[in-house]
């Protein structure tokens, strides 16, 4: 979440593309500059969080992709909308948008991980309980 959206979004066939105009460059940048705040956030929580509440802070990591890149899945059922870039041919990866398929598989892993995460707790009590 921190850098792929520099790399997909802040281009000229996205943030900067000619049919953008200054609010959609506005609403681009905000949006990049967001996401990227967000991954920050993640990476602290995950890497330093709070001592006290690991749990916590690791479901606070998990969540911020889902609520973040999970509306997205909504746009697909209200009329007009769509997911595909203006101007070009619709990039797919394996039949969906590519833009959907790589957010849905960053809150997989997001919540892959912190299933993870979790089934090992019980394993990481036990140890420091028997030392």
């Amino acid at each position: 979440m921190t850098v792929v959206p520099w790399l997909a979004d802040w281009n000229r066939r996205h943030t900067f593309g000619p049919g953008y105009g200054p609010h959609a460059r506005w609403h681009g940048t905000s949006e990049v500059v967001g996401v990227s705040c967000s991954g920050l956030v993640m990476l602290w929580l995950i890497i330093r969080g709070v001592r006290r509440d690991r749990r916590m802070a690791t479901a606070v990591a998990a969540l911020l992709p889902l609520l973040r890149y999970g509306p997205f899945n909504a746009t697909l059922v209200i009329p007009g909308t769509s997911p595909d870039e203006e101007g070009g041919p619709p990039i797919r990866l394996l039949g969906p948008p590519a833009s959907l398929l790589t957010q849905d598989a960053l809150i997989a892993l997001a919540l892959g991980g912190y299933w993870l995460e979790r089934r090992a707790e019980p394993r990481r009590v036990l140890l420091t309980e028997t030392r």
